[in-house]
């Protein structure tokens, strides 16, 4: 059955509301806590990045899918969802992704793997890209810790901590034979991520069991938060399961762009986010990137909630 094309909420980062001496700055921050409380996500309205540059980026993006597969394959990682990733069991899906990729150092090197001869623009133009979505990262996070009253210096230790992924993802149409299914649903393992498409195929499940497909717009992101950020909330924030699914009769295909956030630093539970009744500590303090390998052993892969299964704390009431 295909999804139901409701909406979710549209959270407006502009001139105004980015003033944190502007009174739009507390409203914004309660709006986007509720939208992240309620479905996991939001639309961010934005005009931070130009259609320009995110239409350049779009196009150099689709030179990394051209490239032969042994070069494609130069590009490793240990950590789940890192380097490059095309899987038989998912073969409507192809991706690259970059370590440190909101960085200059991490972009160049990158660059310098899969294009030897050099291809500067796509190196300036990722960075440029990739360093404005960490910027409306740190701007969603500013925003949470606020709305929750948490001490701003652990937002900043927070955000010094984060190890950016950036990652170029495509979706080609489904031969005869073969399922629309182009990533089975899941929460991600980020603490949050922002994506770009170009084309539908995002698919949201709401707490009430109801799918939602968000639509595409050169103005607008999706912002959606994952399990460890649900983790550090204490369980207020939702981390909604999602898929892509490529349900058009016409062949084409998606591209989407994704900056997504890893703490290198140790998540845990503020005081401010925990009491004795309704909101008991749920969730011990814990490491995102050693959860990353909990996520790829047998028991990570067989929970229904992974970040649960490996720091959840089990007491009367939980869970």
């Amino acid at each position: 059955m295909a999804p139901n094309p409701n909406q979710l909420p549209v959270i407006t980062f502009n001139t105004k509301t980015l003033n944190r001496s502007n009174g739009a700055w507390q409203s914004t921050s309660h709006a986007l806590r509720g939208a992240l409380e309620n479905y996991g996500c939001f639309i961010l309205a934005t005009d931070k990045v130009s259609s320009d540059l995110r239409d350049t980026m779009l196009e150099l993006a689709k030179d990394l899918f051209h490239l032969p597969m042994e070069t494609k394959v130069k590009n490793t990682s240990d950590l789940l969802g890192f380097g490059y990733g095309k899987y038989a069991s998912m073969p409507l899906w192809e991706y690259f992704g970059i370590e440190g990729g909101a960085t200059i150092e991490g972009t160049q090197s990158f660059t310098d793997l899969l294009f030897p001869s050099g291809h500067k623009v796509f190196c300036e133009t990722a960075f440029q890209y990739m360093k404005l979505l960490s910027e409306i990262d740190h701007c969603v996070m500013r925003m949470v810790f606020d709305s929750y009253g948490v001490d701003a210096k652990e937002c900043d230790r927070m955000i010094d901590s984060t190890l950016y992924l950036s990652r170029f993802m495509k979706y080609r149409s489904p031969r005869e034979g073969e399922g629309i299914m182009g990533l089975f649903p899941h929460s991600d393992k980020s603490f949050l991520a922002v994506l770009d498409d170009d084309v539908k195929g995002l698919e949201i499940k709401m707490k009430n069991g109801e799918w939602i497909y968000p639509e595409p717009s050169p103005s607008t992101f999706i912002v959606l938060a994952g399990e460890p950020f649900m983790a550090w909330s204490n369980g207020r924030i939702h981390a909604p399961v999602h898929q892509v699914a490529m349900r058009t009769s016409e062949k084409e295909v998606r591209n989407s762009l994704g900056l997504f956030s890893f703490m290198r630093a140790t998540v845990e539970v503020p005081e401010k986010l925990v009491d004795d009744e309704e909101h008991y500590l749920q969730f011990m303090p814990f490491n995102q990137i050693e959860f990353l390998k909990y996520v790829t052993t047998e028991e990570g892969k067989a929970s229904k909630c992974a970040i649960k299964s490996y720091c959840g704390v089990t007491s009367a009431g939980a869970d």
